[in-house]
């Protein structure tokens, strides 16, 4: 267990955040309204209120001259004051496409493209992300989204052969020094951006479960052996999970990389009917469920539709006791949730971190 400083810049910190978060709640208040939103003294928000006024980051309002009396100072949080960029490489439907996103501080998409590429490697997501940043230069954190996982920094496993062993994070931010950079798995910042969009940051559980459809002609992929069976390639499988309001990454990154579950893989790779494909989702939801006992679980990709959905739902049902079974949601792509989670990946870097818990 770490623990945290125990110091008075530690509290300013924890209040500067807490104050931050109530005014984009909010959209204005003056510092008797912050203070009773947060629960904080009036004296100490007058005093964050007013550093955070000298920067730009909290903009005065005007206000209107009451019939007697000083009129009372309204502040409103400035969600210019910087930008997050996000990127990432979408496999899916037989293309490869490349998203750029930039964004405001409440998480507000300001600017966004996607282009179809035919190749990835680092000079592909580097060159991208100096165009982003030309086009912002207020950005000061970019999250990159990759497909695969990363141990200790180092891209570990990914679809793209030429992003395998680079210490990716640690590249960008030399080549983008004034720059913070995050580096997450796909199918995480998607759990993340679901999570956040339907469980509104409640002590629950998500899954995320991501089934692409075909390889992407023209790239090459290191997953071989595992997604190989006589020259056709297995269902690619994907999760991510969040719980509490935190990724679970595990303890050396591998957590969500199901195409390791011992589900009898090679025989429904070998044989790709519809009614195997349900048999093998329903093998991995069934695992999810047993193990970590999510409230919601999203199933997304080329191969899932509303109807697969709803049959590894009835199979999974017989199987597992009704109050125990996730509601399951069908995400028609994984664009948004993908999104989303990079964004608020890339402003929590922006906080202090350290969380508050409720002890159970």
């Amino acid at each position: 267990m770490i623990s945290p400083r125990n110091d008075v810049t530690l509290v300013k910190e924890i209040n500067t955040d807490t104050i931050k978060s109530a005014l984009k709640s909010l959209g204005k208040g003056t510092k008797a309204q912050i203070s009773e939103a947060t629960g904080i003294s009036v004296a100490t928000c007058g005093k964050i209120l007013n550093e955070l006024s000298s920067k730009g980051e909290v903009v005065e309002m005007s206000v209107e001259q009451p019939d007697y009396g000083r009129p009372a100072k309204s502040y409103a949080y400035n969600a210019l004051f910087s930008l997050i960029g996000c990127v990432y490489i979408h496999t899916d439907n037989n293309q490869l496409c490349f998203s750029s996103v930039a964004a405001d501080l409440i998480g507000n998409v300001v600017d966004e493209s996607i282009e179809e590429i035919t190749t990835v490697d680092y000079e592909v997501i580097r060159v991208r992300i100096a165009s982003l940043c030309l086009r912002h230069p207020q950005i000061s954190v970019v999250s990159v989204g990759i497909s695969g996982y990363m141990t200790n920094g180092v891209i570990d496993q990914c679809n793209f052969h030429d992003l395998n062993g680079l210490a990716l994070g640690k590249m960008l931010s030399e080549d983008f020094p004034g720059v913070t950079i995050m580096v997450e798995n796909d199918t995480n910042a998607a759990a993340y951006g679901f999570y956040m969009a339907t469980c509104n940051n409640r002590d629950t559980t998500a899954a995320f479960l991501f089934s692409p459809d075909k390889m992407v002609h023209g790239t090459r992929h290191a997953r071989v052996g595992r997604t190989d069976v006589g020259g056709k390639p297995l269902f690619n499988l994907g999760a991510g999970f969040v719980s509490n309001g935190r990724i679970l990454r595990g303890f050396s990154g591998f957590a969500g990389e199901i195409m390791y579950l011992p589900a009898n893989l090679e025989q429904h790779g070998a044989d790709r009917s519809g009614e195997h494909y349900i048999a093998l989702l329903s093998d991995v939801v069934a695992s999810i469920t047993a193990i970590i006992n999510p409230e919601i679980m999203a199933l997304s990709g080329g191969f899932i539709t509303e109807e697969v959905v709803k049959a590894v739902y009835g199979r999974c049902a017989s199987l597992i006791p009704a109050h125990h079974m996730p509601t399951m949601v069908y995400r028609k792509n994984l664009h948004n949730d993908y999104i989303q989670g990079l964004i608020a990946i890339a402003l929590e870097t922006l906080t202090c971190n350290v969380r508050l818990v409720y002890k159970y």
